[in-house]
């Protein structure tokens, strides 16, 4: 009896491991979030008025240049933040979208793509970065209906932090970031999540 019992019990931790809640995102899509995350709208514009040390080591003046043109909505972000064990500030999972056809970037080769986005993360931080990882197309990405998809992977704006970006297409005529910020010890783990997130969007 006992071991039935516990069957059941592992079975139903598995069972709420594996598949998580189906979610729609602020962006009309869905994504199936794991039990260990929740959900939270923000305005990126807004975040980063309330978030000081954030604002210290970033470059205001080529963030501004960066994001002249955009309205209010396209600073629009969903973040996805894991509730336990890892210190949300540095480990979390954010969404956003723009009004950019991803066909007009893949007009540009991947060896074309690489520096200029490492650049841009060095720009943005105010530091040298490192670019750990770019991909046009990694396998462990479903494209779904999107024409292409980017990977990439540089340090993040924190020390011992990394960034891991994935651009792709999720509404046409509009380019979609899945991007994990994670301490470089718990990148590992969340990836896993971050991964299966970004495949199962609907």
């Amino acid at each position: 009896m006992k071991r039935v019992a516990l069957s059941i019990f592992f079975l139903l931790i598995l069972t709420q491991f594996v598949f998580g809640k189906e979610v729609r995102t602020r962006f009309g899509f869905f994504i199936d979030l794991p039990n260990n995350f929740v959900q939270l709208n923000a305005n990126l514009d807004d975040l980063l008025k309330e978030s000081k040390e954030f604002e210290e080591r970033m470059n205001n003046e080529y963030f501004n240049e960066l994001v002249s043109g955009l309205s209010k909505t396209d600073m629009n972000i969903e973040y996805l933040f894991p509730e336990r064990k890892y210190n949300p500030e540095f480990n979390n999972i954010n969404i956003s979208m723009t009004k950019q056809d991803l066909r007009e970037i893949s007009a540009f080769s991947i060896d074309e793509l690489c520096p200029e986005f490492k650049a841009m993360v060095e720009g943005l931080f105010n530091k040298r970065a490192r670019l750990y990882q770019c991909f046009k197309d990694p396998n462990n990405i479903q494209k779904k209906s999107s024409p292409t998809v980017y990977y990439f992977e540089t340090d993040g704006p924190f020390k011992n932090t990394r960034m891991h970006q994935i651009m792709l297409q999720t509404q046409k005529g509009y380019s979609t970031v899945f991007t994990l910020g994670c301490e470089a010890q718990n990148c590992q783990n969340l990836l896993r999540d971050y991964i299966s997130i970004v495949n199962s969007r609907s």
